[in-house]
């Protein structure tokens, strides 16, 4: 029995739940694009003449409602069949029809899954002795969305959306913290990165991996953070410090930008002064996930790879043929965009971060 050596994977789409060969067969470029902020996008270029069922003659396609329109509900899949995933999941909010001279017409539409929803509401809201779960839940449960948050954090006594997006507002809250934000089917997704359960897997350069680059720059660490307040109720101050200790459970090998940093240049401090906590609790929580905001973009890797339908955000890293000082595992997925076009089908681009290098061979 002999096995294909090349499987070529096309989208396949599904319009309000039905399956649309048409934009299979006329699909010219594909953009599909996800990051840790959340809001999942979706473009897609398509030839837009061509013959209709019964008629002879070449007309203008999906510009009539039938396929395409406003509001309707798109899902897109890509892979081999016994692998086959979906990608995106959303809604068209753009239609865009380009014509050029000696060029055959094309129509674009553009796309956003359930976050648009939240991007597109702008409140002015107080919440009252909730934390940023509590927050999160409540924002999901406004859109119909079955709230899955797993952020731990302090309790405020008040906190206040101010002419704000309710999407832009949960990313400021995930922010405080370092948690992602995502939807998948009808739930929303408020974690930090620790408790999002993402699939592990290896990548080889010269394999998987078509293009690649890795760069380890110390200019954004530090060797600790420090963030100061004023608890008015117990009349005292504020100054909470966090450093190489909550880095540590972030690394399995390697030197940290921490150590590397102190030991190249000495102590580098940063002082938080966007906020200003009103408790030492949130004050502890704030510096902390500071910290490992730097600490976890020491190192960046960018790179395309063949297909890979399954590498998505939040998935777990391990590359291999990238040298001594950025092989290894402990590699967290931040941006994912799957791209299809006609010369070199499905390739997936990738951003991905960790807080330490190799050891020199």
């Amino acid at each position: 029995m002999t096995s294909a050596t090349f499987i070529a994977s096309r989208p396949v789409f599904t319009v309000d739940g039905e399956d649309v060969g048409e934009l299979t067969r006329d699909l010219l470029h594909l953009h599909c694009e996800e990051s840790v902020d959340g809001l999942k996008t979706l473009r897609g270029r398509f030839v837009a003449v061509g013959p209709q069922s019964g008629e002879q003659q070449q007309k203008l396609l999906y510009m009539d409602g039938r396929i395409l329109d406003f509001g309707k509900e798109i899902k897109v899949a890509i892979g081999p069949l016994e692998g086959q995933r979906t990608i995106f999941e959303g809604f068209i909010s753009a239609l865009e029809l380009n014509y050029e001279e000696g060029e055959e017409p094309e129509i674009c539409l553009y796309a956003e899954d359930k976050l648009m929803d939240l991007r597109m509401t702008r409140r002015m809201k107080t919440y009252e002795e909730m934390n940023d779960e509590d927050i999160a839940s409540a924002i999901a449960e406004e859109h119909g969305l079955t709230p899955e948050v797993d952020a731990p954090g302090p309790t405020y006594d008040r906190i206040q959306q101010l002419n704000m997006s309710d999407l832009a507002f949960l990313r400021e809250r995930a922010r405080l913290l370092q948690a992602d934000v995502w939807t998948d089917g009808s739930s929303l997704f408020f974690k930090t990165r620790d408790r999002r359960d993402g699939l592990a897997m290896t990548l080889v350069r010269g394999n998987d991996i078509i293009a690649a680059t890795a760069c380890a720059d110390l200019a954004h660490q530090r060797t600790s953070v420090r963030i100061s307040g004023y608890d008015a109720n117990n009349r005292e101050v504020i100054d909470e410090e966090a450093g190489e200790d909550a880095v540590r459970g972030e690394i399995t090998s390697g030197r940290s930008g921490v150590e590397i940093l102190n030991s190249a240049f000495g102590e580098r401090v940063s002082h938080r002064v966007r906020e200003v906590p009103l408790e030492s609790a949130e004050a502890a929580d704030w510096v902390r996930a500071e910290i490992l905001r730097r600490a976890r973009g020491f190192v960046q890797v960018s790179g395309v790879t063949s297909g890979h339908p399954d590498l998505i955000v939040g998935g777990q890293l391990t590359l291999e043929r990238m040298g001594p000082v950025f092989s290894g595992d402990g590699y967290y997925v931040t941006q994912v965009a799957h791209t299809y076009d006609l010369s070199s089908g499905h390739r997936t681009q990738f951003r991905a971060e960790r807080a330490a290098v190799g050891n020199y061979a």
